[in-house]
């Protein structure tokens, strides 16, 4: 029996549009039977409100991408010629979208018509070329055949779609339910709705980092007529059920999919290009690159809430997409991958180190060494020129163009030497250079928890994909015919992991970018399996593991109720649904008045708080310092001085306090015992909150206003 015919006995064909039928009803039908985990609402109403999230929600980043894709149409000229187009001018356009996104923030002028006229743009280029981009995405997809790798990537695209439905706050537990999102990605946004204008602020160091990522989100609260703010004070990302707050979500889900997409090219054409003897008509290893990227837990992790990662995963796989193509010119592959890899360096600062040396080899192995101080020069140039944006703005703001990073070369703007040696210590790793190895493949017996302790590849959330990766650059090292092109990748995964280990504090979640080289690696040392049906098996077995390991740690969320607050959405954290333990921002919402100023002590995750409120983040300069330095030694004084600056209610989270003070990153002007002195000279709290089983406050509220 022939290949062909081999392959006709292990899937099952169908025409284009069978399969897209037979696929939406598996989709629809694990949809359902996913949303039944756990407790919460009827089933039927779960599902409803999937439906009407994805209906009310899921058009905004939609059309955000169609526009970015037609922007691409930049490249055309050097593109034209390349199976892997579209991935490419994705890759350059969603570029260029969030440039201009962030640029047109920062200069105050981004509102609804420009944010339209910017997406519609985009989408009319688009329309000029909408079948062939159909027709290379329809490559890319594959073949219309039911095959288990190919209903996995269907099951792994609904796993991240609906995880991704939860409101923010809710998931995951690695995150803290997303502590990070509720602190600057969607809080930040938020102000500057309110402000009209994306510009950093004192109170959340956070917005010094480049935010084109978080700047999208500004423009589809634009996009969407969102208000600045709704009648009662809450951001009007509430608005409308929360519509553009979950339309961040939805964002990163599609990035997921498309990422796992574009791999999937990648990897056909990485294979086309580098591994002779290769059996090209097998799509096995370009179908295994597929389904771990869309079913590696990180992935969906990052992928299910407004984080910014998924940006630096799909720019990483277009640029490399690009330069894997030693036949296309030098200087252009350059220029391009340049443009690409800024656009990831300004929604995430570390990629600088996590992905652009990545492609920088990739680009020099496929370049004679005698010619590669042109690329060098060219894309180090362009790549400036990419987030200049981002340094000019820090520029004017402090005079650090980086801040708060490199504060003794280039300066301290408004921070002190304190808050810089805060900052410093709390985003670095305290250890042996044989410490920092072996966190990153032993768990740390010191740690307290799941996080601290698997700060590397032991997390679970990296479930098969990093080891894969690993093994497949050792198969290919192994092998005289790949050797050289494993010693590429290898070099291109190690380099990474060498900046993880020494410029940063090893977190798991940082190296997510890593994950397209992982992925290839392992697809590419699948085509040294000679025999098909062992590849077959091979993959199918790997697809399964990896989506069984990714729906056992979905379903474990929020002690096993994933999805217990998805038919209440985001009104659960803002007090307009009422619950039993409501969430504390949702009690202080229905405390304040509508003209009361409230003041977050410890606390840095205000984004369901209405306003007015003032907050700040650790490393920020405190409120309260200002009211302690006018009366050093009277503490019952500073409530007058907070009274006097138009504050009414004061929230102190005593937990996030202590947590602090046992890190050693509390302001020196806050002592514990003259800052509990002063909480009790507080009116009596108008509430408090606890832990069940535990009779001590985690958090109160106080009056101060008469």
């Amino acid at each position: 029996m022939d290949t062909r015919e081999t392959r006709k006995e292990n899937s099952i064909r169908l025409s284009g549009s069978r399969a897209v039928f037979v696929y939406s009803i598996i989709a629809a039908i694990f949809a359902a039977l996913f949303l039944a985990v756990g407790n919460g609402g009827e089933l039927y109403d779960r599902v409803l409100s999937a439906i009407l999230i994805l209906l009310n929600s899921t058009w905004i980043p939609g059309i955000y991408l169609l526009g970015a894709m037609g922007l691409g149409r930049v490249a055309r000229k050097w593109t034209r010629q390349l199976s892997t187009r579209w991935v490419i001018e994705l890759g350059i356009g969603l570029t260029i979208t969030l440039s201009l996104s962030h640029g047109l923030g920062v200069l105050g002028i981004l509102n609804p018509i420009i944010a339209w006229l910017l997406t519609g743009l985009g989408c009319v280029l688009l329309a000029f070329d909408l079948r062939q981009y159909a027709s290379q995405l329809n490559v890319s997809i594959g073949r219309t055949s039911i095959t288990i790798p190919r209903v996995v990537f269907v099951l792994g695209c609904v796993l991240v779609v609906v995880m991704s439905l939860n409101p923010p706050g809710t998931l995951w537990d690695s995150e803290y339910g997303s502590y990070d999102a509720l602190s600057y990605h969607l809080e930040l946004p938020r102000e500057w709705l309110e402000s009209g204008r994306i510009w950093p602020s004192t109170h959340n160091v956070y917005s010094f980092l480049p935010s084109y990522f978080e700047s999208a989100y500004l423009h589809f609260a634009h996009l969407s007529g969102a208000p600045r703010s709704t009648p009662d004070g809450l951001s009007g990302f509430l608005a409308n059920d929360a519509r553009v707050a979950m339309s961040t979500h939805l964002f990163s889900a599609m990035l997921v999919i498309l990422s796992a997409i574009a791999m999937r090219s990648l990897a056909g054409r990485a294979i086309e290009l580098y591994t002779p003897d290769r059996d090209v008509q097998d799509p096995n290893p370009a179908l295994i690159a597929r389904v771990l990227m869309v079913c590696t837990p990180w992935i969906i992790v990052v992928g299910s809430l407004a984080y910014n990662e998924l940006g630096v995963v799909l720019l990483g796989i277009c640029a490399i997409t690009l330069v894997i193509e030693h036949d296309f010119n030098h200087g252009a592959r350059s220029v391009l991958a340049a443009i690409m890899v800024g656009g990831a360096c300004s929604c995430k600062p570390t990629a600088i180190f996590l992905l652009a040396p990545s492609v920088g080899v990739i680009l020099l192995a496929t370049i004679p060494i005698r010619q590669w101080w042109k690329p060098i020069i060219l894309g180090s140039f362009v790549g400036l020129i990419t987030i200049s944006p981002w340094l000019v703005r820090n520029g004017i703001a402090t005079g650090n163009i980086v801040f708060p990073q490199a504060a003794i070369a280039i300066g301290q703007g408004h921070w002190t030497e304190a808050q810089h040696a805060v900052y410093t210590d709390a985003h670095q790793f305290e250890g042996s250079t044989i410490d920092r190895f072996l966190m990153l493949v032993v768990p740390d017996s010191d740690g307290s928890n799941h996080v601290s302790r698997h700060r590397g590849f032991t997390n679970l959330q990296w479930a098969l994909t990093p080891w894969i990766g690993l093994i497949g650059c050792i198969v290919l090292l192994a092998q005289r015919r790949t050797h050289k092109l494993g010693a590429v990748i290898s070099l291109c995964i190690a380099l990474p992991m060498i900046s993880w280990m020494m410029l940063t504090h090893l977190q798991s979640r940082f190296l997510i970018p890593l994950t397209p080289m992982l992925i290839g690696a392992g697809a590419l040392a699948f085509t040294s399996i000679k025999i098909e049906q062992l590849r077959t098996r091979l993959v199918n077995a790997i697809s399964m593991g990896a989506c069984a390991w990714a729906l056992l740690l979905a379903i474990q969320q929020t002690a096993g109720n994933p999805f217990m607050l998805i038919d209440l959405g985001s009104g659960v954290f803002t007090g307009e649904i009422e619950i039993g333990d409501a969430p504390w921002t949702a009690t202080i919402n229905s405390i304040a008045e509508p003209d009361e100023t409230i003041y977050l002590i410890g606390d840095a995750t205000p984004f369901y708080v209405r306003s007015p409120m003032i907050y700040n983040t650790v490393y920020d300069h405190w409120l309260i310092e200002d009211a302690i330095n006018a009366h050093p030694d009277d503490p019952t004084l500073w409530t007058p001085w907070l009274r006097g600056h138009d504050i009414d209610i004061i929230v102190i989270s005593f937990s996030e306090i202590n947590r602090f003070a046992q890190s050693d990153w509390l302001p020196d002007t806050i002592d514990l015992i003259s800052l509990n002195e002063w909480i009790n000279s507080l009116p009596e709290p108008i509430y408090i909150w606890t832990t069940p089983g535990n009779p001590e406050p985690i958090r109160a509220a106080f009056r101060i206003s008469p």
